[in-house]
C-alpha cells in the first residue's frame, strides 16, 4: 500500500509491502526489509532494520501518529494514496472556484465606490453600493485582498454578472 508521510515538515512517499513476518518498506526509492514486533499489549514496538534494533512507542491522536524514540518525539501525519489524491483534487477544485473579482449580483446603478486601486480590504469591508429597485445594496469584500482594478464608475448602470472590481 502506498502512503504519504509528513514528519517535521518533510514529506515522504512510502510504500509498504507485507511479506509475512517481514515488512518491506520503500522510502524515496530505497527498499528496506523491516521486522516489526509489538511488545505485549502496549504501544511499544521493537523493529529490526538493516541489522539494527530500534524500540519506539507509538500513539495516535485524531490526525497524527506520535512517535517516541530515545527521548525524542516526532509527529507523523500519514495518508494513504487514495486520501492524498482526494485531498489534492478537492484543494485544486476549491482553488478554481475562488474568484479574483466581484460581479454584480443584479442589474442596477452604481451609487458609490468605497475603495481605491491598491487599497487593502478585509473580508466584509464595503466595496461599492448598487441601487436596484429603489434600494441600495452594499457589495462587500468576500475575503482579504488588494484592489487591482475598478471596472465601473459612479452613476454607471450595470448588468447582472458584470465585473465590478478585480482583486490582486
Amino acid at each position: 500500500m502506498k502512503y504519504s508521510a509528513k514528519i517535521s515538515g518533510k514529506e515522504f512517499d512510502v510504500t509498504l509491502l507485507n511479506r509475512g513476518e517481514e515488512l518491506e518498506v520503500n522510502v524515496g526509492g530505497d527498499t528496506i526489509p523491516v521486522e516489526l514486533i509489538r511488545i505485549g499489549g502496549t504501544n511499544s514496538y521493537s523493529f529490526l532494520m538493516n541489522n539494527r534494533s530500534f524500540e519506539v512507542e507509538v500513539t495516535k491522536n485524531e490526525t497524527d501518529y506520535i512517535i517516541h524514540h530515545q527521548g525524542s518525539t516526532y509527529k507523523c501525519h500519514v495518508e494513504d494514496e487514495r486520501l492524498a489524491r482526494l485531498r489534492s483534487s478537492l484543494k485544486q477544485k476549491s482553488q478554481s472556484f475562488i474568484e479574483n473579482e466581484i460581479k454584480s449580483p443584479m442589474p442596477g446603478l452604481v451609487v458609490a465606490i468605497e475603495v481605491k486601486v491598491g487599497q487593502q480590504v478585509e473580508a466584509g469591508d464595503g466595496i461599492l453600493i448598487i441601487e436596484a429597485m429603489k434600494m441600495e445594496n452594499e457589495i462587500k469584500a468576500p475575503f482579504d485582498a488588494v484592489i487591482k482594478e475598478i471596472k465601473v464608475t459612479s452613476k454607471q448602470p450595470v448588468e447582472m454578472n458584470q465585473t465590478l472590481v478585480v482583486f490582486e
